[in-house]
């Protein structure tokens, strides 16, 4: 496996979102097993206050979270950092999956449809 170079966002020990140069592999990502997953969801859920999550699924590279209020979904992501949303229209209800990459994982984080639209 080739490693390259790539700047990604990490949580220092204080758990505020910094930058940090991290071998990857040839895909891109970093070669990381469950317990990374679980010790990065471990620190995001620290962060933002456990009382706010109700559920969190780790894989090998990403970590995704639904908050106890989908309606704060936003707020959380934004707190984390994460920017990109995508939109599920076709869903009864619709939601919105905020998305960014944290500590080398993919974080998704669940939320209300943030433009639903009325027929």
């Amino acid at each position: 496996m080739k490693s390259t170079a790539a700047t990604t966002r990490r949580l220092d020990e204080s758990h505020k979102p910094v930058q940090s140069a991290m071998a990857t592999n040839s895909e891109g990502r970093c070669p990381m097993d469950i317990g990374d997953g679980l010790t990065a969801a471990s620190r995001i859920v620290a962060l933002v206050g456990a009382d706010r999550i109700e559920l969190v699924t780790v894989t090998r590279n990403r970590v995704s979270l639904q908050p106890t209020h989908l309606k704060e979904g936003e707020h959380i992501a934004r707190e984390l950092g994460l920017d990109v949303p995508l939109d599920h229209r076709m869903f009864v209800p619709g939601n919105t999956l905020w998305t960014g990459e944290l500590d080398g994982f993919e974080v998704q984080v669940r939320s209300v449809l943030r433009r639903a639209v009325t027929p």
